[in-house]
């Protein structure tokens, strides 16, 4: 189970929390989160901004299949990354959330799909880095350098550590496709 999160933890997540509030702030109506997992948090978002639609996709069934009973409110695709750009999905902000490491072998092509598609449109990514991560680091080696490969307009950078000791952490960033 790569879901085991609680609204409690949503609560007590600054990363989280500022998701929310860059929503409210930019007046957001409809988002779209991609691998939106067992839907908790996307229901925990629009229990917390009043009239937010939030729509999705995700590559395991399993986690659609719960998502569906638990929170129907969400409506989420089955969809394996690789074929975003079939699709054309409205929203006025993306959130990828916890997903990046899983596709990245992907990720420039989701690029171009989003600056071809999406033009204008605003993309939060909230990611966590862990201290001694091997995998990935061949694209990322770390918050900073996610910051600095972003392929898009940056309007905020949030980093959160848990202790003064981490170096790595989770970092939220909220840009606009360009």
């Amino acid at each position: 189970n790569p879901w085991p999160e609680t609204e409690k933890d949503l609560e007590n997540n600054p990363v989280s929390k500022r998701t929310i509030e860059l929503i409210k702030k930019y007046k957001f109506k409809k988002l779209f989160s991609v691998g939106s997992g067992k839907g908790l948090h996307a229901n925990w978002l629009m229990k917390n901004v009043n009239g937010l639609k939030v729509e999705g996709c995700e590559i395991s069934r399993t986690a659609i299949d719960y998502s569906k009973k638990h929170y129907p409110k969400t409506k989420v695709v089955h969809l394996d990354i690789k074929d975003f750009s079939r699709y054309d999905f409205k929203f006025d902000v993306l959130l990828l959330r916890e997903c990046l490491w899983y596709m990245l072998e992907y990720w420039t092509d989701f690029i171009k799909t989003l600056k071809k598609k999406y033009k204008g449109k605003y993309i939060i990514i909230e990611l966590t880095f862990y201290d001694y991560q091997k995998y990935g680091r061949e694209y990322f080696d770390g918050p900073n350098d996610l910051v600095k490969k972003f392929p898009f307009s940056i309007i905020e950078v949030l980093r959160h550590h848990v202790t003064r000791e981490q170096k790595e952490g989770m970092i939220l960033i909220f840009g606009k496709i360009i």
